[in-house]
């Protein structure tokens, strides 16, 4: 009795360690991102707002992006660059003063979660924004300040509805625990009243270079 349990125990061993040994033939395949059309796209916005944790806000009346989604699909989190950023000049601040903003590039477009439903009922993607680097100089009640911004942004993609070119990319901080630019390299006496992080908003009408939005989804 005691010879055939050690048995029985022996074929079940062997046969969990052939389980262990093959888990990606059990498991199935890999859920992945997939952005349709890839390639080249443009995003355009109104207003956009950088608001410090003091409450200070320059405001854009205009903005525009552009990038490119290389590869789909593909295991993430990023699934664009942004190559191009652009704030149209002037920007107004505190007080009427006027800013210009430069910025550095590439930038990454990152998703971390998908659902169902969106503004257009069609998906939504959330993420961030990530890599970001911007230069910002104008002249505050005090003085000529320039100043960088660095960090990452908390942002949605909005899937077009069927076949359209109505996707929007909104960039806002999220309700919990939203992510903080930083605040940096603070040159010449109106940086005085800068403060250190701050956050940005804006949304952006995105296209792909055939006309379309994007569409994104995880499966």
């Amino acid at each position: 009795m005691l010879k055939k349990t050690s048995v029985l125990t022996a074929v079940g061993a062997a046969a969990a360690a052939v389980a262990l040994a093959a888990p990606s033939a059990m498991a199935g395949p890999t859920a992945a991102w997939t952005v349709t059309p890839t390639g080249a796209f443009t995003g355009t916005a109104g207003e956009t707002a950088l608001t410090d944790n003091i409450g200070n806000q320059i405001k854009c009346a205009t903005a525009s992006a552009s990038g490119n989604a290389p590869t789909s699909p593909t295991a993430g989190p990023q699934l664009a660059s942004i190559t191009a950023a652009a704030f149209n000049a002037p920007c107004v601040g505190p007080f009427s003063s006027t800013w210009t903003i430069s910025t550095t590039t590439p930038w990454t477009l990152n998703g971390t979660s998908y659902a169902a439903g969106g503004t257009n009922g069609t998906g939504v993607t959330t993420g961030n924004i990530g890599s970001i680097s911007a230069t910002v100089s104008g002249t505050s009640v005090l003085g000529a300040c320039t100043f960088k911004v660095t960090g990452s942004v908390n942002a949605k993609y909005n899937n077009p509805s069927s076949g359209g070119s109505n996707g929007t990319l909104d960039v806002a901080p999220a309700a919990t625990s939203p992510l903080l630019l930083t605040i940096g390299s603070k040159t010449g006496p109106g940086c005085g009243i800068v403060g250190a992080t701050a956050t940005f908003k804006g949304t952006y009408s995105i296209k792909h270079s055939s006309g379309v939005s994007p569409v994104i989804s995880y499966s």
